[in-house]
């Protein structure tokens, strides 16, 4: 099992164990189009205007990190203060071989250092880190190990005990760390081997850290591989309710799937591939966009997919919903009107089409009755009889 987040509908990495191909096949038999993460299927076509359309749903982005996960807020900010805890006791001398340190003052996450490392070579925030870890339950159960394994350093690639406590690492160090489920598997757990509200004690060395490749500086295969695998490490996130983190992770994708980063010389099947790949991420991402409530941005992150690729119905269906909770009735019918007829048996947009017909004939008699209400009853002209000859 890796701590590192998997996807569940695509996936080429050799790495993944057992639990976690457990974990990622349950979201790729999800089939509603209310929850799941899907691929998007059909050709896109070519899209000049697309370029502006990301860099206004990335703006648009910047504000949606300010409806969060509480939880992430809240983590980002102990972290802040757990540095500052581990300054001020590196300081009076007891963060030495052998004893705890309460990193973020709460006793949810700990760190005994057993080895020190090379003096002030920490990694930074982006850097590629290489670790050797085990990963055991309070009871001694080992549930993981991995002698060679890299993420990039606060791209939220792993359980957020790793994010925090390798930032503070040394090269070379190996340390123990007890982390809360806050700050590993939660409330879910990573069912067989780990359980809901699990313990677990890691040992952890840093064996490198460097700083990631740019995009421009692969290339179109290498950036599609690194933007998917930062897809499905959304995807996975998803999958777990914690959309703030996969939001992230698509955002992340993005920066590699990015049109500006192609090649002219590139064969034309090859930068499709990368532009369907890219309209995954946006429509994926406007899934977590509204479960976090960021209506607005996923607006712009579906008309990204839908300017491309007019009749993807996954785009359709979750548009006309945001419409809906927008009060859009009409809009919102015609969106639904426009899926169904492409996918003309799924039952999720046959129910939501009816109840917002039901609803747009229910709120047509309320206005009536309302201005029959205000206009009041005017009495009716009396009909004037004609005059023939002979009556």
């Amino acid at each position: 099992m890796q701590v590192m987040a998997q996807d569940s509908v695509e996936t080429d990495q050799a790495t993944i164990t057992e639990t976690f191909d457990k974990n990622s096949s349950d979201l790729e038999n999800k089939t509603d189009l209310k929850e799941d993460i899907q691929e998007e299927s059909g050709p896109a076509k070519d899209c000049t205007d697309e370029a502006s359309d990301i860099e206004s749903v990335n703006k648009e982005m910047d504000e949606i990190l300010s409806v969060p996960d509480p939880g992430i807020v809240e983590s980002n900010v102990e972290k802040a203060s757990g540095d500052q805890t581990v300054n001020e006791v590196e300081t009076e001398g007891s963060m030495i071989e052998g004893a705890w340190a309460d990193i973020l003052g709460s006793g949810q996450l700990k760190k005994k250092t057993l080895r020190k490392g090379k003096s002030k070579q920490r990694p930074s925030s982006g850097d590629v880190c290489k670790i050797r870890y085990t990963g055991k339950l309070s009871d001694g159960l080992m549930i993981d190990t991995n002698d060679d394994f890299e993420f990039v350093l606060g791209d939220s690639e792993v359980i957020h005990a790793f994010d925090l406590i390798v930032a503070l690492m040394e090269l070379g160090e190996i340390c123990q760390v007890e982390t809360s489920p806050r700050f590993a598997y939660g409330e879910i757990g990573v069912p067989p081997k780990i359980p809901p509200n699990a313990t677990i004690v890691y040992e952890i060395e840093l064996i490198d850290s460097k700083p990631e490749k740019a995009p421009d500086e692969l290339s179109l295969g290498e950036r599609r591989k690194t933007g998917n695998k930062k897809r499905e490490r959304g995807n996975w996130w998803y999958a777990r309710s914690e959309y703030s983190k996969a939001i992230i992770c698509y955002r992340r994708a993005l920066d590699f799937l990015d049109s500006e980063n192609e090649g002219v010389s590139e064969p034309p099947e090859k930068l499709q591939e990368i532009l369907e790949d890219r309209l995954k991420v946006y429509n994926n991402m406007a899934a977590a966009q509204i479960k976090s409530e960021a209506l607005d941005a996923a607006i712009k992150s579906l008309d990204v997919v839908l300017k491309c690729q007019p009749n993807n119905v996954k785009a359709l269906y979750r548009k006309g919903k945001v419409l809906a909770e927008q009060g859009s009735t009409s809009d919102a019918i015609i969106l639904f009107k426009k899926a169904l007829s492409t996918e003309p048996e799924e039952k999720s947009i046959k129910s939501d089409l009816l109840r917002l017909e039901t609803k747009q004939k229910n709120d047509l008699k309320k206005e009536s009755s309302l201005y029959k209400k205000m206009l009041g009853n005017v009495p009716k002209k009396p009909v004037e009889k004609s005059g023939c000859p002979g009556h």
